[in-house]
């Protein structure tokens, strides 16, 4: 399992609450810190559903739990995803 699927489990439910307690901060903070609807954070706390990459690595990212490079890592990961499936269809 890579690093951003353990901290999109880390997002979700009794876990994100947490953290969110953890590093004394709210659900309110993070949307307006991390540009995510408050209505996503609350999805997730309550595992309506699961966070989008983007999402968890600015989340993630805001609450310090993966670095500037680690999140450079995971959007290049995600860019040579995205360029194979494009080659694919070609």
């Amino acid at each position: 399992m890579n690093k951003l699927n353990r901290i999109k489990k880390w997002l979700s439910g009794s876990s994100f609450t947490q953290l969110m307690e953890r590093e004394g901060t709210n659900k309110y903070r993070i949307a307006k810190n991390a540009d995510i609807s408050y209505q996503s954070l609350l999805n997730w706390e309550s595992c309506r559903c699961k966070p989008n990459d983007r999402s968890a690595l600015a989340v993630a990212s805001y609450l310090g739990l993966i670095s500037n490079d680690d999140q450079i890592i995971e959007l290049e990961r995600e860019a040579n995803e995205i360029k194979s499936k494009l080659a694919r269809l070609k």
